[in-house]
């Protein structure tokens, strides 16, 4: 094997030193919410005909692009897609209507056997994104309504930031040990998985305790995917 050369074998060192601290650079990079629709759309589609019928009445609470309205509609649920922002669903689909209007107005007579609340309500209350007013106890007053448009025997699917307690405006809420009870109060979790990303910056599976120990900021917090059931007494 032939020998390298004094200055190709100093060449060579320095950009085995440049690679190496390139992958330790990126090994220890802070985490981001990349993937996390790839978490949480999955979370949805994949229970949207465990708890929902054909004929069902279905209602995408802050459903943004559509992606997962359509989806229900796909699947012949009769959907209500609503947001504050204009419609950007690009394609029609039956059984699919859009309503540009706030969760607050709707009509608490027509009941839905499920509700999809998919990375919505961390933004309810906080002005400078959406559309949305500014109302500290808005994501609590959203989800008092959303329990009241539910049928009896309804349920959501809701997937939210977790962590430690914060509010990052304008962008989102963090729900910790003290928030996240006010907002779960008057359902029932029948299913709770919950997200983070302890290295790799790729989402990995675990407990509440550890996903609700997680520093949340702007650009990253721990994912929380539940299956809830109104009490209509509550």
């Amino acid at each position: 094997m032939a020998e390298l050369s004094a200055p190709a074998a100093r060449e060579a060192s320095e950009q085995f030193e440049l690679e190496v601290s390139a992958s330790s650079h990126a090994a220890v990079a802070p985490p981001n919410l990349e993937g996390d629709r790839d978490v949480e759309w999955g979370f949805v589609a994949a229970r949207l005909a465990v708890y929902a019928r054909p004929g069902a009445r279905v209602l995408d609470f802050g459903c943004g692009t559509g992606t997962l309205a359509f989806a229900a509609a796909s699947l012949g649920l009769n959907v209500l897609a609503i947001d504050l922002m204009p419609r950007k669903l690009l394609a029609r689909c039956p059984g699919l209507e859009f309503r540009q209007v706030d969760v607050m107005e709707l009509d608490e007579r027509n009941l839905f056997d499920l509700v999809i609340n998919c990375s919505t309500i961390e933004h309810v209350g906080l002005s400078g994104r959406y559309n949305a007013k500014d109302d500290p106890d808005g994501d609590l007053r959203a989800m008092a309504k959303l329990r009241r448009l539910m049928r009896p025997d309804g349920h959501m699917l809701l997937t939210l930031p977790i962590g430690q307690d914060a509010v990052i405006r304008p962008l989102h809420r963090v729900y910790g040990p003290a928030r996240l009870p006010l907002l779960l109060a008057g359902y029932t979790c029948k299913e709770a998985t919950f997200w983070r990303k302890p290295c790799g910056n790729v989402w990995s599976q675990c407990s509440e305790p550890e996903a609700l120990a997680e520093r949340g900021s702007d650009h990253y917090y721990a994912l929380g995917t539940l299956v809830l059931a109104g009490d209509r007494a509550a």
